[in-house]
């Protein structure tokens, strides 16, 4: 039979939109005077989505429902009286020992469930559930959801219809005597609220679900309904980690019998007639209040339990971070500033970044009350507590508030000035980018930004405060950007990086023009970086014809290693997908721009990018730019990595190296340019799309030596820290009006560390970029029902390491580079569970699982390759 009804719904779909099949005359009807009596049953299977639901736990709600009608207006409209009888519950339907609950026997509001409810249909569409008890939302909910099975339209097509879901666009497809009802989740529009996702979250969850309802009739009656859905939540970046929950309705006949006989007056009189005081309610489900978890604790129990992981402990866990970012947001201002003048110093650490996470006045105002911002002495903590602040998805005019309050405390403190001038300008974009950037207080804090750059005249000052804008993104203040273009090199490479990350629309033709005059140096000399950075900036954005054809004819005067990066970076970007594709292809059809004269150059510096892993959920892939100095010392390199998932891009991480003054260093012939620089090496990082403060690593001769005769102390911390990476929290409506709740919880533990070294005895020079990470996201839901619930979830825990490592070497001619991305062995951990809570007693099934991945080495392009086999097998 159903191969019958699958026939005509494909004939439907692929065309036959003008034939309506009318099945029955006058659609859904219950007769006067007659009872009917269905037996239903409606099951729920909560489990995560690496688990068989044959496996899964199951609880099922069996009742006898009775029917009848109390009034009719006409055909399509009546009002009808249900009635719930002998509810049980059963815990787990595939357990033949397990024993059923019968609602009738328990307190604890079950006896709201039996109390009658009225529908309210008109045309097979509910106008109204009424019902005596509107304070207890889960019986009420309840209600909705069994009226939704006599919501029913007998004519093929698709409509807009209310139900215990919201307003969703639902097909409807008529065949013979049954009726099929298909509804997308995603075609919803919710009225209730959907729950809650923090903005700017590096990681993200996805929600989607069907339902299929099975109507079998005899005549204009309903024999049965069969309905069943799956919704489900998935974390994006891993789609291994998500919850599915399943559910299902069955309305059976059983019998019909004499009942009451319909009344004969206007619906109104027949409302005031009854004695229960209904109240009318529309069939979307009501969001149930939650107890507040238990699983938090009180700053008593914090101090405690800090107290048991014990007085030496030197890592705390990202666990123990989730687990305070989530306790810490219930506790007031008093009670955590006690929490951290009592918690031994090994732990404040993690204290900083949980009360950070949890981002509540409260936990805010406790901090800078602890940290004591006017004290020198605590500004490693204060700097952590702002990278915290920058890293925070939950944005706030208090937290800018707290940061201005910073700023104002701490000019004499010029690297802690600065970074709490980053952080402004971070958080100062992530509001705009929640679309809250019209508040009073984000407006402040943009003009206190651009009043400090107009006022500052120190190029230090400068420097701060133009990071401050490049973080802050803000396309009104590209104006402002375009004043220090073309001032020194360093705030002229700030500048270019800003303007790097606006989208296409807001690099103007007056922006374009700055940087034809800086690469074609119509007006004064500019170093060669700069330069560059000006003609990847004309090539990137809307590139137009007359700049690519300059850019190439300009190749055959350069110098070699300026030429060689360019030919370079075109040939990169030909092959890639980027916009200038296809005007680079047009303007190399000119025989007198592609021949070898000014495309063939020879030199060291590069420029390319590539595939760096890649499986169906994700794509991982490189930029990588290398710039040599003439005599072929490593004067700049630029490394960042991206992710693509579900259409989204992700951008990881960027490391920039500076360096300058080196080529007399090592005994090479200097450049005039390069006689005049100051000695010096520095290194600029983002890291999930937050300005990390630059890091010098030695700045002139004697500050080089010194720390070239301390080589021991080694790397330099770039960043350390815990990350709340995830927090999603999302309720769901099944069919049935049970309520689900949903929870994605994730933390990232950081330490980013770098250094830089040189060998003059052997003319090299090796930095390496750290990268130790600790992943642990959670997702878990949970469903409930009168006095039971089934919760289901999925922990995920993995350790990455990941080394960056550029050696060059300056003792032959051609110099010679290595590139290195080292992956350490990765441990994967999983562990998936589902628990039932039923009448007081637990019954919970468990796995865990953990592989282990090899370490590897990433193939890069293949001159990087070769130049590495002759570089490391030559030391």
């Amino acid at each position: 039979m159903k191969s019958i009804y699958f026939t005509l719904c494909f004939l439907f779909l692929i065309g036959i939109r003008d034939t309506v099949v009318v099945a029955f005359s006058t659609g859904l009807r219950f007769d006067s005077g007659v009872l009917y009596e269905y037996e239903y049953s409606t099951s729920v299977v909560v489990a995560p989505i690496s688990v068989d639901f044959k496996e899964a736990t199951v609880f099922t709600m069996l009742a006898v429902i009775h029917i009848h009608s109390l009034w009719r207006d006409s055909e399509q409209e009546q009002l009808l009286h249900l009635q719930i009888r002998d509810i049980k519950l059963i815990p787990n339907s595939s357990d033949s020992t397990s024993k059923p609950l019968v609602l009738r026997d328990m307190a604890n509001g079950a006896e709201h469930f039996m109390e009658p409810f009225l529908v309210h249909i008109n045309s097979g569409k509910i106008k109204g559930v009424f019902d005596v008890s509107p304070d207890n939302t889960v019986s009420l909910n309840f209600k909705k959801g069994l009226a939704s099975l006599l919501q029913i339209q007998v004519q093929s097509g698709t409509i807009l219809e209310d139900d215990i879901t919201g307003q969703c666009r639902v097909s409807y497809h008529t065949a013979g005597n049954e009726i099929i009802k298909v509804k997308h989740h995603e075609n919803c529009e919710k009225r209730m609220a959907d729950g809650m996702m923090f903005a700017n979250q590096f990681l993200r969850v996805s929600s989607g679900g069907r339902s299929e309802t099975v109507f079998t009739m005899d005549g204009n009656h309903i024999k049965s309904v069969i309905s069943e859905e799956l919704q489900s939540l998935v974390l994006n970046e891993h789609p291994t980690v998500g919850i599915h929950i399943s559910s299902r309705q069955v309305l059976q006949l059983l019998s019909t019998h004499s009942g009451p006989s319909e009344a004969q007056k206007a619906l109104q009189d027949v409302l005031s007639s009854l004695r229960a005081g209904y109240v009318n309610h529309t069939v979307q489900a009501i969001p149930a209040a939650r107890p507040p978890a238990t699983n938090r604790y009180s700053g008593r129990k914090i101090l405690d339990h800090l107290k048991a992981k014990g007085m030496h402990a030197q890592s705390p866990t990202v666990n123990m971070f989730l687990q305070l970012s989530k306790s810490l947001q219930n506790l007031e201002m008093a009670e955590i500033l006690n929490i951290f003048k009592k918690a031994h110093a090994n732990f404040v650490p993690v204290l900083i970044d949980a009360a950070a996470a949890a981002s509540t006045p409260a936990s805010l105002e406790a901090l800078v009350s602890f940290l004591n911002i006017t004290n020198a002495k605590t500004s490693p903590l204060l700097e952590k507590f702002l990278y915290a602040c920058a890293f925070s998805s939950q944005p706030s005019t208090h937290l800018i508030n707290i940061i201005t309050h910073i700023l104002t405390h701490t000019s004499g403190q010029w690297k802690t000035h600065e970074l709490a001038l980053i952080v402004l300008g971070t958080v100062i974009r992530k509001m705009c980018s929640a679309d809250i950037c019209h508040l009073q207080e984000v407006d402040q804090a943009k003009r206190f930004i651009v009043k400090g750059l107009s006022a500052s005249t120190e190029e230090r000052e400068i420097k701060s405060y133009l990071l401050a804008l490049k973080s802050a993104r803000l396309p009104e203040t590209v104006p402002v950007l375009l004043q220090y273009i073309d001032r020194s090199k360093s705030l002229s490479s700030i500048v270019f990086s800003a303007l790097q990350d606006f989208p296409p629309q807001y690099i103007t033709k007056e922006v374009k023009e700055h940087a034809r005059d800086i690469f074609t140096q119509r007006k004064k000399a500019f170093p060669a970086p700069v330069r560059l950075d000006a003609a990847q900036l004309l090539l990137m954005y809307d590139p137009l014809d007359i700049d690519v054809r300059e850019i190439i004819l300009k190749i055959a005067e350069e110098k070699p290693e300026v030429s060689k990066f360019l030919t370079t970076k075109i040939m990169s970007m030909l092959q890639s997908d980027s916009p200038a594709r296809n005007v680079i292809r047009n303007v190399l059809k000119d025989p007198k721009i592609n021949n070898y004269f000014h495309l063939a150059r020879l030199g060291c510096s590069s420029s390319y990018a590539g595939l760096m892993a890649e499986n169906k959920n994700m794509v991982a892939s490189y930029d990588f730019e290398f710039l040599f100095s003439e005599s072929g010392v490593l004067k700049q390199s630029n490394s960042q990595f991206y992710a693509q998932t579900r259409g989204r891009s992700l951008h990881l991480l960027q490391v920039s190296l500076e360096t300058s003054g080196l080529d007399s260093l090592f005994g090479t012939e200097a450049t005039k340019g390069a006689e005049e620089e100051e000695l010096m090496a520095g290194m600029s990082a983002m890291f999930l799309g937050v300005q990390i403060q630059p890091v010098v690593f030695f700045q002139g001769y004697v500050d080089l030596m010194s720390k070239y005769f301390s080589a021991g102390e080694g790397p330099m911390n770039i960043i350390s820290g815990n990350i709340l990476v995830l927090d999603h929290r999302q309720s769901l409506i099944l069919q049935s009006g049970l309520q689900a709740q949903g929870v994605f919880h994730g933390g990232l533990s950081v330490d980013v560390s770098a250094d830089l070294e040189f060998s003059l005895f052997t003319q090299e020079s090796k930095s390496s970029v750290n990268n130790k990470f600790s992943l642990v996201v959670s997702a878990r839901a949970e469903v409930d029902a009168a006095l039971m619930s089934t919760t289901a979830e999925t922990v995920v825990k993995m350790d990455p390491s990941v080394r960056f490592v550029t050696t060059v070497s300056f003792y032959n001619t051609p110099v010679q580079y290595c590139l290195q991305l080292i992956k350490e062995p990765l441990l994967y951990r999983e562990r998936v569970s589902t628990q039932v809570n039923f009448q007081n007693r637990r019954k919970l099934q468990q796995s865990k699982q953990k592989w282990i991945f090899s370490g590897e080495e990433a193939a890069f392009h293949r001159d990087n390759s070769k130049m590495c086999r002759n570089l490391l097998n030559s030391i």
